[in-house]
């Protein structure tokens, strides 16, 4: 599913959200509107496409001047978001590029 599909998904509200990421979104204090502006103004900075798992992207954006990280998989043919979090400064130059 190319990313602009996902983004429609988001649009339309015709997307899943596990129960990991809605426990992530709580601690962090993240609404599921900030996430969906998050991917809608976001750009993927990975992608896992062959992935035994299931092909997944990261996203980054920004809510709120907040870096946000959105993991993107698909089941049943729709979106699910995985996983959300404020990245690691220590970890993530800018939140998109990976420190090594």
């Amino acid at each position: 599913m190319e990313f602009d599909d996902i983004k429609e998904h988001i649009k339309k509200k015709t997307y899943l959200f596990s129960e990991h990421a809605d426990d992530e979104r709580t601690k962090d204090k993240l609404t599921v509107s900030q996430i969906e502006e998050a991917i809608l103004s976001g750009k993927v900075i990975e992608e896992r496409l062959t992935d035994p798992r299931g092909e997944s992207r990261l996203v980054a954006g920004k809510v709120a001047a907040k870096s946000l990280h959105v993991v993107i998989g698909i089941r049943d043919e729709k979106p699910v978001i995985v996983t959300v979090y404020i990245p690691d400064k220590k970890l993530w130059g800018r939140g998109i590029i990976r420190k090594r």
